[in-house]
């Protein structure tokens, strides 16, 4: 298959398997027996508040806002694929979203970088460069977060103005955030930072129409993920627009936030508090903190169903391949 311009060569069952593979296979492995063992601890803290929360949606609630997780996660895969196709790197949809999904599953340890190694290490499998996997990364961060500070100021101010007063420095980064999403500053400057250190150049750009698809992406990511919480503080105080206006800016600034959080976990931590912060206008604290913390478990729930199925989807569609 042809990915980012290079082939990779077919391979055969015959042909003995290398020794660094089986290395990566076994390391590999290990690291998601620690992601699971992660995310079973944090569904294990947070069980009470959880079981509290689910009771006050009812199945009907919970499932909707499962399938507002569904919607935002997946479109942030989608913009993934739209920004490393901008660079070269063609993947099938299939298998984008299984690299893209299995990899989330990485922010559950501690530390930041684990998803990007793991997507680097996969495309790299697939015969892309793990440099231009990087670079995709940084920019596909960078644009997320750029929709996401600018959902944020746009409808904060008007639901919620007290939490821009308060998490001020997230926003005060939105310009130059801004700024370095458009389509020609971060390839510019990465190919300057690879300058420096004596190392080729990356050699591509995204045209605005990348941009432009990315960041509708996005923009759909932060909606279906304010939706989500919405639905769960719905349940406390009843669902209205002005409701979904502070869910959409409170999810974008405290997930922003988090993201700029480095050392913690999925932005564990900093981003309930913004969440709960945001999310204490309407509903008493203690609320606002069931509705973070069902939140954040169902959001889990979402990672994996969405990682089992592009796994399942990835499976099928090489086993037709191969006959």
């Amino acid at each position: 298959m042809a990915v980012g311009g290079i082939v990779g060569t077919p391979f055969s069952p015959e042909d003995p398997v290398p020794r660094t593979s089986v290395l990566r296979q076994r390391v590999g492995v290990a690291l998601m027996v620690l992601i699971f063992v992660a995310i079973v601890v944090v569904v294990v803290r947070n069980r009470e508040s959880f079981v509290d929360t689910m009771r006050r949606v009812g199945p009907g609630g919970a499932t909707l806002s499962l399938l507002a997780g569904v919607i935002g996660i997946g479109a942030s895969g989608m913009q993934w694929r739209t920004v490393q196709g901008g660079l070269g790197i063609e993947l099938r949809r299939s298998d984008a979203l299984r690299v893209f999904f299995v990899s989330q599953l990485g922010k559950y340890l501690p530390g930041s970088v684990w998803p990007i190694v793991m997507q680097m290490e996969a495309a790299r499998q697939r015969g892309a460069s793990r440099k231009t996997v990087l670079a995709g990364n940084i920019v596909n961060l960078t644009i997320a977060l750029a929709t996401g500070l600018l959902i944020a100021a746009a409808t904060l101010p008007f639901a919620y103005p007290q939490a821009l007063q308060r998490y001020w420095w997230a926003l005060a980064a939105a310009p130059l955030i801004v700024v370095l999403a458009l389509p020609r500053s971060l390839p510019y400057l990465l190919d300057r930072v690879l300058s420096i250190v004596h190392r080729p150049p990356l050699g591509v750009a995204l045209d605005s129409a990348t941009v432009l698809r990315a960041a509708a992406w996005g923009a759909l990511s932060w909606v279906g993920l304010g939706v989500h919480v919405a639905i769960l503080a719905a349940a406390l105080d009843g669902f209205s627009g002005a409701l979904l206006v502070l869910c959409t800016g409170g999810m974008s600034l405290a997930v922003s936030a988090g993201v700029l959080f480095i050392p913690a976990p999925a932005g564990a931590g900093l981003r309930e508090v913004v969440l709960a912060y945001v999310l204490s206008a309407v509903v008493t604290t203690g609320q606002a903190l069931t509705v973070v913390v069902a939140s954040r478990v169902i959001l889990i729930v979402v990672d994996l169903l969405l990682a089992g199925a592009a796994t399942v989807v990835g499976r099928q569609r090489q086993r037709s391949f191969l006959r």
